[in-house]
């Protein structure tokens, strides 16, 4: 779920962010771990999350970014966010994929970790790298970021049956993914 402020202090805040320092800075300590969380979630890499987070911030900053309050201001962010991962990702030529989350996810496994915990996460990071990246975002979004329906459909662009279309085929294939296997009968285990 989010945790963000209200949104009208943000729209408040986004107003001023271009010539007032204090502004942005807020805006950034609200806002910075959840672009990188979406972004990082998109794109795989932390060098490359941390990028699209300096990108928004810097597009806040100079005035390349402009916006009717008609949203919550998240709902709003996290659209931009999305399109300046995609951004990234054509320039990179690529999303992420297993091979990422297994070396991501091992290179920020710490030693006092629980190794059962670090395990589901790699199975996660596997899960969510075969999926397609529309189906992807939507998992993000409303799993990770815990948007409703329609802020995700106002987020990603589209209809939300659009939305409920990519979650249903994303969960369906997760949950094939994180099948376990078939348990052995009583015949098996005395063979």
């Amino acid at each position: 779920m989010n945790a963000a402020p209200p949104s009208d202090a943000d729209w408040g805040l986004m107003a001023r962010a271009a010539q007032d320092q204090l502004a942005l800075s807020q805006l950034y300590d609200r806002h910075r771990h959840y672009v990188f969380r979406l972004a990082w979630g998109i794109l795989g890499e932390d060098a490359a999350a941390d990028d699209v987070v300096q990108e928004v911030f810097l597009r806040l900053h100079d005035g390349r970014l402009k916006a009717q309050p008609r949203a919550k201001f998240t709902t709003w962010l996290y659209g931009v966010v999305i399109n300046v991962a995609r951004e990234q990702a054509r320039k990179r030529r690529r999303f992420w994929g297993a091979a990422q989350a297994d070396e991501v996810l091992s290179t920020h496994a710490d030693e006092q970790a629980d190794p059962a915990r670090l395990d589901r996460l790699r199975d996660l990071g596997r899960a969510l790298a075969t999926l397609p990246i529309r189906q992807r975002e939507v998992v993000l979004l409303r799993f990770l970021e815990g948007f409703d329906t329609a802020e995700t459909a106002e987020i990603l662009g589209c209809r939300q049956g659009t939305v409920k279309a990519h979650l249903h085929r994303a969960t369906r294939k997760l949950q094939t993914e994180f099948q376990s296997p078939p348990a052995l009968t009583h015949k098996e285990t005395t063979q």
